[in-house]
């Protein structure tokens, strides 16, 4: 049977983690610099100074509310409630217009990343199948083009933040495998053909290098495919207007001529029919903007889930692939899988992820069980194996169990700890020998006895809200 890591996503839900126990603060892999106001009154705003003059500083607010999506807000402050003016210096400052610029065209942005995807048609099993193959990873789906297309945009957006976090320490050795299925019944019949039984959504075959996520998206397909035409039809609309312009210019300033009028008269009257065809070219990207929107914000729900899944088992692949691959490196499985859980859940913004606060259904699940009078002890979570987290008929709350403490041990470690990406977890994960057990890897991993660990680990995640 094929060797399989397989992982659930929507075990643990989303969740992002904190800079500290107890912290307001915020953590993320690309802290933006900003600008700040301050106001008599003690308040303070950041983000980009955007103008101001004797009467009003009007300032772009970059809010990052901790565990929510970044947004934007422009704040009109009076001058007189104003204390301070804090400014970046130029280079900074035209960085973060740009990074603001980019994140106000998000959806337009993704159209076009999605337009330059390159789509083959390949036949797996008598049926049809898009392939993308890209630097990182080749990926094939059911599903219909245009969701495909934006599927690819965003795993690649997640690689990138994959490569941010934890930089590539070496090539990989064969081709890695991305299969989106467009309904779990495509997605159980493709486990069938591999020979697997396993009640997981999403699974990385390691042996085969493959990842396999199945999700919903056949059903959306054909409310997708209507919005894909009225966009596609308001473009073309679009573009008729901006062709039709000097035309229609030139026939009235014609028209004008023939009946006598004077140049100020024409001038005057084109410039009027300028402003009618602007202000008709303006409502319509307005309105092509608000279908872009709507559908990135459909697309978002729909897939949500199987995002997780997807990205949950993109981890453990680009682990494999790039990072710690198992022929060099002896990665335990409670730390692949609380990696792969921490990762699937970063709030994604572009090509990075951030990670404000531990996410509420996790810390809740995993506080209950050190507090239930049986909890799972560290020793059997530092032995346990890839059966311990695969889900069957009577194993979901066993398996539930181990992803909880997996996601706080691995949790703790980063954010606690600070050890990822160091050379001390490199050496941790490297072939231990054969008289090293689990334990004792750990033990030399944080520096201290096992059950020492413990009580901190333990006070720790207990001080976590």
């Amino acid at each position: 049977m094929n060797r399989v890591i397989a992982i659930t996503a929507g075990l643990l839900g989303v969740w992002c983690a904190p800079a500290g126990p107890a912290s307001g603060q915020s953590f993320s892999v690309s802290d933006w610099p900003s600008e700040r106001v301050e106001l008599l009154d003690g308040q303070r705003y950041e983000g980009l100074i955007e103008s101001q003059d004797d009467a009003w500083v009007n300032l772009i607010q970059i809010s990052r509310r901790q565990g929510r999506p970044m947004h934007l807000v422009i704040r009109p402050i009076e001058r007189s409630k104003v204390a301070a003016v804090v400014r970046l210096p130029l280079a900074e400052r035209i960085r973060l217009r740009q990074r603001i610029d980019k994140f106000l065209n998000r959806s337009r942005i993704e159209a076009a990343r999605m337009d330059a995807v390159r789509l083959d048609v390949v036949e797996r099993q008598g049926k049809p199948l898009l392939r993308y193959k890209g630097k990182w990873f080749l990926l094939e789906s059911s599903i219909e083009e245009a969701t495909t297309r934006r599927v690819i945009v965003r795993v690649e957006q997640i690689f990138t933040a994959f490569r941010q976090i934890l930089p590539p320490r070496t090539q990989r050795r064969r081709p890695l495998r991305l299969v989106v299925l467009g309904s779990m019944t495509q997605y159980h019949a493709h486990l069938k053909r591999l020979g697997l039984e396993i009640r997981n959504p999403a699974c990385f075959v390691e042996d085969d290098n493959l990842v396999v996520a199945g999700s919903e998206l056949s059903p959306f397909a054909a409310e997708l495919a209507r919005i894909n035409a009225y966009h596609d039809q308001l473009r073309c609309e679009l573009e008729q207007l901006e062709k039709r312009l000097p035309g229609r210019l030139a026939e009235v300033a014609r028209q004008l001529s023939a009946q006598g009028a004077s140049k100020d008269q024409i001038k005057k009257l084109l410039a009027a029919e300028r402003g009618e065809f602007e202000r008709q070219i303006k409502r319509k990207r307005d309105e092509l903007k608000r279908v872009d929107r709507n559908n990135a914000r459909k697309f978002d729900v729909v897939t949500r889930q199987m995002f997780a899944r997807l990205y949950h088992e993109a981890f453990h692949a680009y682990l494999e692939n790039y990072v710690y691959p198992h022929q060099d490196f002896d990665v335990p499985r409670w730390l692949n899988e609380g990696l792969a859980v921490m990762f699937e859940a970063g709030l994604a913004e572009g090509d990075t992820l951030r990670f404000d606060l531990p996410q509420r259904a996790a810390l809740r699940r995993l506080k209950a069980d050190l507090n239930s009078p049986q909890p799972l002890p560290l020793e059997k979570l530092l032995c346990a194996e890839h059966r311990a987290f695969v889900l069957t008929a009577d194993n979901s709350a066993p398996a539930a169990q181990y992803y909880a403490h997996a996601w706080g041990l691995v949790y703790c470690l980063t954010f606690n700890n600070h050890l990822l990406g160091t050379s001390k977890l490199d050496r941790y994960v490297r072939s231990p020998g054969e008289n090293a057990t689990p334990v004792e890897r750990f033990e030399r991993l944080v520096g201290m006895p096992l059950d020492d660990f413990q009580q901190r680990w333990r006070a720790y995640i207990m001080k976590l809200r």
